[in-house]
């Protein structure tokens, strides 16, 4: 088994250092979501209260695949969650005690993961929310997990997650209170396309939101797949980066989340880590105004983004209080 990994992985690499742009084009097109077995077991998922549904989109005829479900009323929510990359392992913990919330919240949180993930890798998040009172909605983005459709980095799943968002209301399969918008890195410039489409989403919350694209997949690459970064220059990579863009039909420039959360009126509370080499704090720490809350989470790497810790907690409750 040692023998036939090397000899895939001599495979990949002579694969993706010929024809550079076209073959990381590819790699990227053709990537797969992370398996989500260590974070959560597949039987785990129901019997932790999510149910599984799909849209299919009315404007494309494309199915999206989701994950719902409705607060619960635990007396405590603990969970600690170890995520491997760029070298080192991150660990997420987090401990809330039902009395040492002042009340029930009540809305909605809609949860959009990043690149190469799926719904399932949300489940911890998305248990913090409906612990303090939300509904929440986890779709897989396009192309990504049980998702149809090609990729379309988080600029083209607006379209289809708007239609899910409207068909959820009109069913009243979600609670008609406040509506959050949660998106993880590639996630996070879904979700800020989503709300400048809306005129009813009442606030976002940003984890370690996607750089644009090409700057993005350099740094995924070489967090990644450091072996492989040695023999592939950062313009080959960003050159392909482009060139999946382009066979999207979507420019760069639209992948570009930041001229999108300065025209932004509601609150934003983003959160990123200086020990993320992907999404790394600096990029973002100029952001920081009236309605945007930019907080460093240290020693985070970019997977473990995604969870919600006892650091963002804080956080999160004197937010929430803030925008009821």
């Amino acid at each position: 088994m040692k023998l036939k990994a090397l000899l895939c992985c001599i495979t990949f690499l002579v694969m993706l250092t010929s024809a550079c742009s076209s073959n990381i084009a590819y790699f990227i097109e053709s990537s797969k979501s992370f398996p989500y077995d260590h974070i959560v077991e597949t039987h785990r998922i129901k019997e932790l209260g999510f149910q599984k549904d799909s849209y299919c989109s009315r404007s494309s005829g494309i199915c999206i695949s989701y994950l719902y479900a409705k607060p619960i009323e635990a007396k405590k929510l603990r969970y600690s969650i170890e995520l491997e990359a760029e070298g080192s392992d991150s660990i997420v913990e987090l401990e809330i005690h039902r009395n040492s919330l002042d009340s029930m919240h009540t809305g909605t949180v809609i949860l959009l993961h990043g690149f190469n993930m799926s719904k399932e890798l949300m489940i911890h998040s998305a248990l913090y929310f409906r612990f303090l009172g939300y509904d929440v909605v986890i779709p897989d983005l396009l192309g990504h997990g049980e998702s149809g459709g090609e990729k379309k980095y988080g600029v083209g799943d607006s379209v289809a997650i708007n239609e899910l968002l409207d068909e959820l209301i009109k069913k009243k399969s979600i609670n008609d209170g406040n509506i959050f918008l949660l998106g993880n890195s590639m996630g996070g410039l879904a979700a800020a396309y989503v709300n400048a489409s809306r005129e009813d989403i009442s606030g976002l919350i940003l984890q370690a939101p996607m750089l644009p694209f090409d700057q993005a997949a350099n740094n995924y690459i070489k967090a990644g797949y450091p072996l492989l970064s040695r023999f592939i220059s950062t313009s080959q990579i960003r050159e392909g980066a482009l060139t999946a863009l382009d066979n999207a039909n979507i420019s760069v420039d639209k992948t570009q989340i930041k001229p999108i959360l300065y025209n932004t009126k509601i609150p934003v509370l983003l959160f990123s880590s200086p020990a993320d080499s992907v999404a790394p704090y600096r990029y973002y720490k100029d952001l920081a105004k009236d309605n945007i809350s930019v907080i460093p989470v240290p020693d985070r790497n970019h997977p473990s983004m995604a969870v919600i810790g006892n650091a963002e907690h804080e956080m999160l409750i004197n937010w929430f209080n803030d925008n009821r």
